[in-house]
């Protein structure tokens, strides 16, 4: 009877949160865009995966601990295995200010234009990563002065080698005479700095690798005990007591997981321009 009532519990847990969450989109989507609501399905699709992970895993195994530990990993899987795909897309954020300013460089080199003419013709070919900044930068300075507008550019790119950017046009557009060497040197200092850190990359990268293969022994370790260790190793976790050393386990494995998952990213390099962080 106690067997029946954990699996009555564990699936009426499950479809009283899928019916909870299909409400909340079925009564939202009618507000939203089409872009708004696409988003807002693979968020519902996920949690419903949660919540079904979570139902069968009460139901296999009787434990509410480990159901809610199952749906947890469900939901922030993706955002734990993200560090390497965050890091990749910053670098190449960077690898297309290198684009851009050597772009620049080569509009600037038979002379007949200024650097702020230059920056908006650019804006029709610059590279998607920094698409949108450099159209707002170019839409800026049609109706501002030239500095500010660098500067609101660097705070829109939010990273030093923007500032390093930034501050080598200002000075370009200062002194006017030979801007396309100067930009052409700034590309080049810019070059070195993404290539320091894709070579750090590469060392996050092993650390990531590790900690992903530590965590699959872990769960293996775990599952392969819960299944075959038979009572005398499970029969510990039926009492309350045992639920709550089980949960504490979780808690520290989840956050040891989340901080090394913060190993695993760049630190952010500080700014030399705009507000202090």
């Amino acid at each position: 009877m106690s067997s029946l009532l954990v699996a009555l519990t564990g699936l009426g847990f499950a479809a009283g949160l899928t019916a909870v969450l299909a409400g909340l989109h079925g009564t939202t989507a009618a507000r939203v865009g089409w872009p708004h609501r696409l988003r807002r399905l693979r968020f519902t699709r996920r949690h419903l995966a949660a919540v079904g992970t979570g139902g069968v895993l009460w139901l296999v195994s009787g434990w509410p601990v480990v159901a809610v530990g199952g749906a947890a990993a469900v939901v922030f899987l993706p955002w734990l295995v993200s560090a390497g795909r965050e890091s990749a897309v910053r670098i190449a954020r960077l690898e297309a200010i290198e684009t851009w300013l050597r772009r620049l460089g080569d509009l600037l080199g038979p002379g007949h234009i200024g650097l702020s003419t230059a920056i908006q013709a650019s804006a029709h070919e610059a590279p998607p990563e920094i698409a949108s900044e450099v159209s707002t930068l170019a839409q800026r300075l049609r109706i501002w002065e030239f500095r500010p507008a660098l500067l609101e550019f660097a705070d829109d790119l939010d990273d030093r080698v923007g500032d390093i950017a930034a501050a080598g046009l200002c000075v370009a557009h200062h002194y006017g005479a030979g801007a396309a060497e100067l930009l052409t040197a700034l590309a080049r200092q810019v070059s070195d700095e993404v290539g320091a850190r894709r070579a750090a990359e590469v060392d996050r990268a092993r650390r990531r690798s590790t900690a992903r293969i530590l965590l699959g022994i872990w769960a293996l370790m775990f599952l392969g005990s819960a299944l075959l260790g038979g009572s005398s190793y499970t029969g510990v976790y039926n009492t309350v007591g045992g639920q709550a050393v089980l949960a504490a386990v979780l808690a520290l494995v989840g956050a040891a997981v989340a901080w090394l998952r913060r190993l695993g990213i760049e630190p952010k390099p500080p700014r030399f321009l705009g507000a202090p962080q």
